[in-house]
């Protein structure tokens, strides 16, 4: 899965000057044919660290000859469920994090348990589906795959 930082187009679609397909499957610089093989199955449009849009791939994207990629896609049914989520990826808005792209194993969001990450700023854990991500100031979000229940325990102060 790609994940594309729309923070630039996504109020144009806020205001009706932009499609969610234009904002999230336009002319996106700098993506390997190596990443797109592994991960160009489906693209999601992250805005303000959550989930506004999200598109299955639904053919060979095309590359331009300044390198900039278009995707060919849907709306997802498989994916729609995180639009609204935080983004599942790593937070936009830290310090590096220029870059308007990430790309995410799929597996994260399917299932299964991935080792804790810590990237300096948060540590994310990934354990059957639901993921937690807990920031250097204590603040946590929980992304609950859907149809599951959580219950959540405070410890007395």
């Amino acid at each position: 899965m790609i994940l594309v930082h729309v923070s630039t187009t996504w109020p144009e679609v806020l205001n009706g000057q932009l499609t969610p397909e234009q904002a999230t499957l336009g002319e996106w610089f700098n993506i390997s044919d190596s990443s797109l093989a592994e991960y160009g199955d489906a693209v999601l449009g992250i805005f303000e660290n959550t989930v506004v849009s999200a598109f299955d791939v639904t053919g060979q994207p095309h590359r331009d000859n300044e390198g900039r990629v278009t995707f060919p896609g849907a709306p997802s049914a498989t994916w729609s469920h995180l639009i609204g989520t935080p983004n599942p990826g790593k937070p936009w808005g830290v310090r590096g994090m220029a870059r308007p792209i990430q790309y995410l194993d799929t597996a994260v969001l399917t299932g299964g348990t991935v080792e804790v990450e810590d990237d300096g700023t948060a540590r994310r854990a990934v354990v059957d589906g639901f993921t937690l991500v807990v920031d250097n100031k204590g603040s946590a979000v929980l992304s609950v795959p859907a149809g599951h229940k959580v219950t959540v325990l405070t410890n007395a102060a």
